[in-house]
């Protein structure tokens, strides 16, 4: 992709984005205006192209569709939806590239598919996991139909990716003032960390778009909250619990993930990850109550999630808390000590 052509385009669509998600506009500014809401959406499509922040962006398109969807008429978000594909793939194939515009529509459709799965009124865990299935359904599409392009296997294309992936990872750290030995350590470790993520990719991928999903909701109800639309099964996330049967899952996992035999293994494995990731979402939720039930301010939670996202001791912890949470109801004590305060 040319980024002189692009950068443009996506400088615009930040602003453009930003205040068409986060300012309060009133409902009939959708209602009567289908090319308004062709633009927004076209550009928080081309907001998706930008070099490095279009990941970002692309993380939050499901909010952008969702979120439009309750401030709008949902056959017509999704019509527009699909024209502004259309804007974006035309000028993808004018640029001579094709391949964001699967990854576009599924984030895309994964939001309205959000909305569908709230009106329909599903469960907490379905709202969540129908629209994950989607986007791990496009990944695994993609890996197939590249495999095949490619005539090699998809799981030989995932190792190829991993590996650019990696080799990617040590030349950034061999830019960094570390010493000489330090850097032939990591280049040496460079098979092993190849083979580790080849075998917990599946667990991977079930977690990257779970989270994303979860975090576009958790972000959407603070929007719709403001305007008083958010569907009350949804208002009180911090109350979410796992569901009690999940344990024997994650006993059964740990018990593959022993056995000598590589299939079974690395299906205990990645089993093993994505409940223990479920548990970390539960710990989250705990945390988040904790923070409500005391008034925290904003900056100091965004200052707990930060150091919770970037310390692997403090996810342990939080995953932990939301295992036991199964025995020990935290968020009943949380409860007791706020009344007797």
């Amino acid at each position: 992709m040319r980024q002189h052509t692009v950068l443009p385009i996506g400088i615009i669509a930040i602003f453009s984005l930003r205040a068409a998600t986060l300012t309060r506009l009133h409902l009939s500014f959708f209602q009567n205006s289908f090319l308004r809401l062709l633009l927004i959406i076209t550009l928080s499509l081309a907001a998706c192209l930008l070099p490095f922040a279009g990941l970002f962006f692309l993380l939050f398109l499901p909010l952008v569709l969702y979120v439009l969807c309750f401030l709008a008429d949902p056959g017509k978000t999704l019509i527009t939806f699909l024209a502004s594909l259309c804007v974006v793939a035309i000028l993808l194939w004018v640029l001579n590239t094709s391949a964001p515009a699967p990854a576009l529509a599924a984030a895309g459709l994964a939001g309205m598919l959000m909305f569908w799965t709230v009106q329909k009124r599903f469960s907490v865990e379905g709202v969540v996991l129908l629209p994950s299935l989607l986007l791990v359904g496009a990944i695994a599409f993609y890996f197939i139909y590249g495999g095949m392009q490619l005539s090699i296997t998809p799981w030989q294309l995932v190792e190829r990716h991993i590996q650019e992936a990696v080799e990617l990872n040590i030349r950034l750290y061999s830019r960094l003032p570390l010493n000489a030995e330090e850097i032939q350590s990591i280049a040496n470790s460079k098979p092993q960390m190849i083979s580790l993520f080849t075998m917990i990719f599946p667990a991977l991928c079930v977690i990257a778009t779970v989270f994303s999903i979860w975090i576009n909701l958790i972000a959407a109800g603070r929007l719709l909250r403001s305007r008083g639309i958010l569907p009350s099964h949804l208002s009180a996330l911090s109350e979410w619990s796992a569901p009690a049967w999940l344990v024997w899952i994650f006993i059964a996992a740990g018990a593959m993930s022993a056995v000598p035999a590589p299939p079974v293994r690395f299906l205990g494995i990645n089993l093993l990850l994505a409940v223990s990731f479920i548990y970390f979402l539960q710990g989250l939720a705990i945390v988040s109550f904790f923070f409500q039930q005391r008034n925290i301010s904003s900056f100091f939670r965004f200052l707990v999630y930060f150091l919770i996202a970037i310390q692997q001791m403090l996810m342990i912890s939080i995953a932990t808390v939301g295992f036991f949470n199964l025995w020990v109801d935290f968020r009943k004590y949380l409860r007791k000590d706020r009344t007797t305060d």
